[in-house]
C-alpha cells in the first residue's frame, strides 16, 4: 500500500513540475502590467510573519501568500498538489522520506537566497516554544537533513501518503533567515515582513490597510502585474459585493453564501470551492480548571437545542447548505447517511434537567465570538436557544473580540468554553487531521482525545486510495457523533467576487488567493 501511494504522489508532483508554475489566464482575460487593486478583508493582522499571523483565508493567508509566495498549492480543481517555488516533492517508496528541491534563483527581497538552509530554518523556528506556533506539531517528529544548496530531505516518523498536503497547508511561508537571527529580528518582522513573494510590504495603517508594492526581486521576472496591492480592513462584510460593484474596492474572499449569491445577482466574477471542515461552535473539551464541557452529554444537550435548518434561514438566507458534520456532503471521503442529531430540544431539556439537577447546580459557559455582525448574531441566537431549553439552568456569556484579540483567546489562549469557528480544508490531510488528532498541539483546537479516531485518521494518511480513505473517515464521522466535540451548523465554501477590472483570479489550498497572476484586464 505504501509503494502504491508513494509512487502516485511522485507521479502527480513529477507530471505538476514538467509545466509552469501557474496556469496562465484565459487569452481573453490576459491581465496588463500596472496597475492597483484593493481587497477587503474584515480584520487586521496580529502580525506578518508566518508563526504570529493567523493563515486562515479570511485573516492573514492571503496576506502572507502575496508576500512569501509559497511553496506548493493544492488545485481545488484537480484536488492535486502543485509546485511554486519548489521545483519537487518526490517520496520515497514507502512515502516515508520525501526529498524537497528548491527552485534555483530566488532570493529574498533583502538579497538573502532562499535555499534547502532558509527552507530548515524556518521550518525549524516552528518550535520556538515562545512563539507557540500551531506547526510546530508538525515539525517537530520530522528530521531534517540539508543535501545540497537547494534539495532537503524529510525524514517522517511513519509514512505518510499525503505529506506533500501537510507541507501546502503548514509549512508553505519561508521567511528571509536573516528576521530569525534574534528575538529582535524576528518582532521587527511582524511589521516588516521580509519574503520572497510577488509583493512587499510599503505601509501599514493598523485597523485601516495595508499597502503592499510591486516586489522588483521576485523569482518570475514577467509577474506580478499590479504595480500595488492595498488590503483595506472592512468589518461589514455584508455588503462587500456592493463595494465591489461600485468600484470602491476590487475583490473579497469569503465564506458567506449571501455575499455570493448578491454577487452573481450583480454580475461580478465568482469563484467558488466546497471545502470539508464548515462554520461550527467548537467546545473545549480540556479537563481544565474552570472548564465546563468536558461532559460530552452537555455538549450534546447543547446541539440538541439548536437547528441547522433555522441557522441557515435567519442567518444565511436560506442559501447555505446546513451540515451533517465535518465532512462536506459532495466530498468522496464523506458518508452522506451519518449526521449529528440536533434540533430536539424537547430531549435537550430534559438531558440539561438531569446534568444540572433541575437547575441546582448551574452552569455558567463562556462563548467566545469574533466581532463580525453575523457572528455576533448567531451567537445572540445560541445563548437563546441553550437558555431556554435549559430554563436557564445553563447560561452562556459572549466574550466578543475583534479578529486580533479572539484569534489570541481562542487559537493561542485557548480560553473559551465554546467558540464561534470556521474550518476550511480542501481535502482532509491535513486540517482535519490536525483538528481532530489526539497529539496535533494546538491546532487541536478542542483538545479532542479518542484513541479510535486517531487509529483511523493515521490509517487513512497511509494511503492515496479513496475507498481505503473513505473507510477510514466513516470510523472518525461515527466518533465525532458520539462525542461531540464540535457542532457544525454549515458546510463550509469559500469563495473569491472580483470585479470586472480584475483578471487571472486563482483560489487554492482552503481558499487562499495565489497573486502572482492576478492583474487589470486588457
Amino acid at each position: 500500500m505504501f509503494r502504491t501511494a508513494a509512487c502516485a504522489a511522485a507521479l502527480l508532483l513529477a507530471v505538476a513540475c514538467t509545466q509552469s508554475s501557474g496556469d496562465a489566464p484565459e487569452p481573453d482575460g490576459t491581465p496588463q502590467h500596472g496597475g492597483a487593486a484593493t481587497v477587503l478583508l474584515p480584520g487586521d493582522a496580529r502580525g506578518l510573519d508566518p508563526y504570529t499571523a493567523n493563515v486562515a483565508n479570511q485573516a492573514d493567508g492571503s496576506r502572507l501568500s502575496a508576500l512569501y509566495d509559497v511553496l506548493l498549492w493544492s488545485d481545488p480543481a484537480t484536488g492535486t498538489v502543485r509546485p511554486q517555488m519548489a521545483e519537487s516533492l518526490v517520496p520515497d517508496r514507502e512515502a516515508r522520506v520525501w526529498t524537497l528541491a528548491v527552485r534555483s534563483g530566488i532570493t529574498f527581497t533583502d538579497g538573502t537566497p532562499l535555499d534547502a538552509e532558509a527552507v530548515k530554518r524556518a521550518w525549524q523556528k516552528h518550535l520556538d516554544p515562545a512563539l507557540r506556533s500551531a506547526a510546530a506539531a508538525v515539525v517537530q517528529p520530522l528530521r531534517l537533513t540539508v543535501v545540497d544548496a537547494l534539495r532537503l530531505t524529510i525524514e517522517l516518523p511513519s509514512p505518510n501518503a499525503n505529506f506533500d498536503r501537510t507541507i501546502a497547508h503548514s509549512l508553505n511561508f519561508v521567511p528571509s533567515p536573516r528576521t530569525l537571527e534574534s528575538a529582535e529580528s524576528l518582532a521587527a518582522s511582524r511589521t516588516a515582513p521580509v519574503g520572497a513573494g510577488p509583493y512587499t510590504l510599503s505601509a501599514w495603517v493598523p485597523g485601516s490597510h495595508m499597502t503592499f508594492e510591486r516586489n522588483a526581486r521576485y523569482w518570475q521576472r514577467d509577474r506580478p502585474y499590479l504595480d500595488t496591492l492595498t488590503f483595506r480592513v472592512d468589518a461589514d462584510t455584508g455588503v462587500a459585493a456592493r463595494k465591489i460593484d461600485s468600484g470602491e474596492a476590487d475583490a473579497v474572499v469569503t465564506s458567506d453564501p449571501i455575499m455570493l449569491a448578491e454577487a452573481r445577482e450583480l454580475g461580478l466574477s465568482v469563484d467558488e470551492i466546497p471545502l470539508n471542515g464548515g462554520q461550527m461552535i467548537a467546545f473545549n473539551t480540556r479537563a481544565q480548571p474552570g472548564r465546563v464541557l468536558t461532559d460530552p452529554e452537555l455538549r450534546r444537550a447543547v446541539a440538541l437545542s439548536l437547528s441547522t435548518d433555522e441557522i441557515n434561514r435567519r442567518f444565511s438566507d436560506g442559501k447555505g447548505r446546513p451540515a451533517q458534520g465535518i465532512f462536506d456532503s459532495s466530498s468522496p471521503l464523506a458518508n452522506i447517511q451519518l449526521a449529528v442529531p440536533e434540533n430536539d430540544p424537547v430531549r435537550a431539556a430534559s438531558m440539561f434537567a438531569a446534568i444540572t439537577d433541575n437547575g441546582r447546580r448551574p452552569v455558567a459557559i463562556t462563548f467566545a465570538v469574533p466581532s463580525n455582525p453575523k457572528a455576533v448574531a448567531i451567537a445572540e441566537y445560541v445563548k437563546d436557544r441553550v437558555e431556554t431549553a435549559s430554563n436557564k439552568a445553563v447560561t452562556i456569556g459572549l466574550e466578543v473580540d475583534d479578529i486580533p484579540g479572539y484569534t489570541q483567546r481562542v487559537l493561542f489562549d485557548l480560553d473559551f468554553d465554546m467558540a464561534i469557528y470556521s474550518l476550511w480544508a480542501e481535502d482532509a490531510e491535513p486540517t482535519l487531521y490536525q483538528f481532530l488528532h489526539s497529539k496535533s498541539g494546538q491546532s487541536n483546537l478542542t483538545g479532542y482525545q479518542n484513541p479510535e479516531v486517531d487509529a483511523a485518521l493515521e490509517a487513512a494518511r497511509l494511503s492515496a486510495d479513496r475507498a481505503v480513505r473513505t473507510e477510514a473517515y466513516t470510523r472518525v464521522q461515527v466518533r465525532l457523533i458520539n462525542d461531540v466535540p464540535m457542532f457544525v451548523f454549515q458546510e463550509a465554501l469559500a469563495g473569491a467576487v472580483t470585479g470586472p477590472g480584475l483578471t487571472g483570479m486563482q483560489l487554492f489550498n482552503d481558499g487562499l488567493v495565489l497573486w502572482d497572476r492576478i492583474g487589470m484586464r486588457r
